[in-house]
C-alpha cells in the first residue's frame, strides 16, 4: 500500500493504534517522513535502547535518534557480532541514514547486551520510511542448535558410510531416516531413493510384512533380535550375515537400528532367506520358518585390529572370522577412535583390541583413546609388552630360548570375560627388534654421536628409543636427574636430552649439578651441550632453562625431525651424524 505524506500523518495520527498494533506483532514500529522526521514510534523501542521517551514524539529527527542510540551501544550494529566497532560517530550516523534510504533492507544482528534483533526497513515511493525491530534471540539460539543437530547428522552418516557393515536406522514408524553406503549397494540404489520409505517400497510384501513385525516387536519392547540368513543382493550374489535389530533413543522418540555382519566364513546352520533386489523384477521369495529353528551360536566377540601394515592386518581379520570372530581392521589412528565411537553409537560391544606396538605408540597421545577401555588397556599393555622386549635383559639369546608371542596384542574389556583367541602368531609374528644401544663405548662405534637422555616417562622413553634408533645413534636413558647426573659422571655424551620435569632430582638441578662439577674441573670435563625437553609452555620457562646452565630448548611432543636438528645443530655439525648413521 502507497501513502502519501498526508495520509501516513493521518493514518498515523492515533498513537494508541500504532502501540496496538506493535504489541501485537511483539516488534518495535517507527513511521518517519521523506525529510526523515518521526511521525509516529511505539514504545517498543524503549526496549532495545536506552534513550529519552521524547525522541520516540512526533516531530523527532532521524539524526538526533541515531546519535542518542550510538551513545547507548547501537553502534555495535553492523558488526553482526555483538561486538564494539571502531567508527567514529559520523561515519556510523551516515552509514545508518544510507541503510534508511535503501527500497528495502532487512538484517539479524546482535545487541551489545548479547541479544539478536531483527532489522526490518522499508522506504515507500513516496519517501515514506517504515522500519521495525524483534527481538529474535530466542529463535537465533533455536537455529544454533538445529544447525548443531544437521552437523552431528552429518558427521554420524561420514562415520556409517566409513563402515564395512550395512547399517540401516528406522524411526518409530518404520521409515528409513539413515542408512550407510554399505546397505545402498545391497539393492543398488541410491540413498535418496530409501530415505523416508517403508520396506514394501523396497521388498516384496511378504518379506516387507515380516521385517516390519520383528523390527515392531523390538520398538515396542526393546528385546534385540538376531537371526542368521542369507540375503540376496540386486547383483545376483549372496550374503550370509547375522542380521541385528535394536532399539535406541528415548522413550517417545525411539528408533530401530539394522546391521548385517558379514559371516560368510561361517556359512553353515539353518538361515532366513531375505531377498533384496528390486519388487519389480517379482522374484519369489521363499521364506523359512524359523519358529522352531535352534537359535544359531552368535559370535564370539567383536575384536577391532590396529596394524598399519594392510596386508597382515587383513591376514589377521579373516583368520578371526574363520575362527567365530566380528572383526575390522584399520591402519588409522582417529579412525580407530571414529569406529569405536561409532560402535557405541550403535549398541555395537567391541570386547577386545589388537594392536601393534607402532600403532600403540602412535595413539598414546590421542585423547579419544582414553574414553574406550579396551583400547586404551591395549595400548597400555602393548607399550609395557614392547618396553619388555626391548630392555637389556631381553637379550638375543633369551628371546630366541622364550616362545614369541603374536605382534598384536589381545586385551579384553571385560577381564573376568574369557574368551578363546586363536594363536596367529606364526602368520603375525614380526621379527625380534634388536637390543636397544645402551651407551656403546667398544672401538668400533666410537665415531659414533652418544646420547644421553634423561626422561622418566615410559611412553616417552619409548618414543625417543624409536627415533635415535631411527637416527643412528648411540644412547642411554636414564628416569631421573639423579641418575642423569651419575650417567654423565661416568661417561660424559656428545649431548644430553634433559627432561624438566623428573622426580628425586628435576632436570634443572641435575643441569646446575653438571655444571657446577664442569667448573671444578674444566681440563677433564668439556662443556656437554644440555637440551631441555618439556611440554611447558609458559612464558619464561626457556629462560629459566637457559638460566640453569642448559643450552638450548626443545618442546613436545618429539619428533625425529626436531631431534635431528637440535643434534645436528649442537653436535659437530651435520657431517658428524650422517658418517655415524
Amino acid at each position: 500500500m502507497v501513502l502519501n505524506e498526508t495520509g501516513a500523518r493521518r493514518y498515523c495520527e492515533d498513537a494508541r493504534t500504532i502501540e496496538a498494533l506493535a504489541s501485537a506483532l511483539d516488534i518495535g514500529i517507527m513511521i518517519y517522513d521523506r525529510n526523515d522526521t518521526l511521525i509516529a514510534a511505539s514504545s517498543q523501542f524503549l526496549d532495545f535502547f536506552e534513550i529519552s521517551p521524547d525522541l520516540l514524539q512526533p516531530g523527532a529527527r532521524l539524526r538526533d535518534f541515531f546519535n542518542a542510540t550510538f551513545d547507548a551501544g547501537a553502534r555495535v550494529l553492523g558488526s553482526l557480532n555483538g561486538k564494539a566497532r571502531y567508527i567514529s560517530r559520523e561515519d556510523w550516523i551516515a552509514e545508518r541514514i544510507a541503510i534508511h534510504w535503501r527500497e528495502r533492507y532487512e538484517s539479524v544482528e546482535k545487541l551489545a547486551d548479547g541479544r539478536w534483533v531483527r532489522l526490518c526497513k522499508r522506504r515507500m515511493p513516496d519517501g515514506i520510511l517504515i522500519a521495525t525491530i524483534q527481538d529474535v534471540t530466542e529463535r537465533k539460539r533455536k537455529d544454533e542448535e538445529l544447525a548443531e543437530v544437521l552437523k552431528k547428522a552429518e558427521l554420524v552418516q561420514v562415520i556409517l558410510d566409513n563402515l564395512a557393515t550395512p547399517v540401516v536406522v528406522k524411526d518409530s514408524e518404520l521409515r528409513y531416516v539413515m542408512v550407510n553406503d554399505a546397505f545402498c549397494r545391497i539393492p543398488a540404489l541410491h540413498r535418496k531413493e530409501i530415505i523416508g520409505k517403508k520396506a514394501a517400497d523396497l521388498v516384496g510384501p511378504e518379506l516387507a510384512a515380516r521385517f516390519e513385525k520383528i523390527e515392531g516387536d523390538v520398538l515396542r519392547t526393546g528385546i534385540p533380535y538376531e537371526v542368521l540368513e542369507d540375503i540376496h543382493k540386486s547383483d545376483g550374489t549372496m550374503m550370509h550375515v547375522v542380521t541385528r535389530v535394536g532399539r535406541s533413543g528415548t522413550p517417545g522418540n525411539y528408533h530401530v537400528t539394522v546391521s548385517f555382519d558379514d559371516v560368510s566364513a561361517l556359512a553353515e546352520g539353518e538361515k532366513v532367506s531375505s531377498d533384496y533386489r528390486r519388487v519389480e523384477e517379482a522374484v519369489p521369495v521363499v521364506l523359512q520358518d524359523v519358529g522352531t529353528k535352534p537359535v544359531p551360536t552368535e559370535p564370539k566377540g567383536r575384536i577391532l585390529v590396529l596394524d598399519q601394515d594392510r596386508e597382515r592386518s587383513t591376514a589377521r581379520v579373516i583368520a578371526l572370522k574363520a575362527a567365530g570372530f566380528d572383526a575390522v581392521a584399520t591402519g588409522n589412528a582417529r579412525e580407530a577412535i571414529t569406529l569405536l565411537e561409532a560402535a557405541k553409537s550403535l549398541q555395537l560391544e567391541v570386547g577386545k583390541v589388537e594392536i601393534t606396538a607402532e600403532m600403540a605408540r602412535l595413539m598414546s597421545g590421542e585423547t579419544g583413546s582414553g574414553k574406550h577401555p579396551a583400547l586404551k588397556q591395549a595400548i597400555e599393555e602393548r607399550i609395557a609388552a614392547d618396553r619388555v622386549s626391548r630392555s637389556p635383559a631381553a637379550s638375543p639369546s633369551a628371546l630366541a630360548a622364550r616362545p614369541q608371542g603374536p605382534a598384536l596384542s589381545l586385551v579384553a574389556s571385560e577381564p573376568s570375560r574369557e574368551v578363546a583367541v586363536p594363536d596367529m602368531s606364526a602368520n603375525t609374528a614380526p621379527a625380534v627388534s634388536p637390543v636397544v644401544n645402551q651407551g656403546k663405548s667398544d672401538g668400533s662405534t666410537r665415531g659414533r654421536v652418544r646420547i644421553l637422555v634423561a626422561e622418566d616417562n615410559d611412553v616417552n622413553q619409548i618414543v625417543f628409543e624409536q627415533i635415535l634408533e631411527g637416527i643412528g645413534v648411540d644412547f642411554r636413558i636414564v628416569g631421573n636427574g639423579q641418575e642423569a647426573v651419575a650417567a654423565w659422571g661416568a661417561a660424559a655424551p656428545d649431548l644430553i636430552l634433559m627432561d624438566v620435569s623428573m622426580p628425586i632430582m628435576n632436570g634443572l638441578q641435575a643441569t646446575r649439578a653438571i655444571r657446577d662439577a664442569e667448573a671444578k674441573v674444566s681440563d677433564r670435563n668439556p662443556h656437554v651441550p644440555i637440551i631441555a625437553v618439556t611440554a611447558h609452555a609458559m612464558t619464561g620457562d626457556r629462560e629459566r632453562c637457559l638460566a640453569a646452565g642448559m643450552d638450548d630448548y626443545l618442546s613436545k611432543p618429539v619428533s625425529p625431525e626436531k631431534l635431528e636438528a637440535i643434534i645436528q645443530k649442537w653436535v659437530d655439525g651435520p657431517e658428524r651424524l650422517l658418517a655415524a648413521g
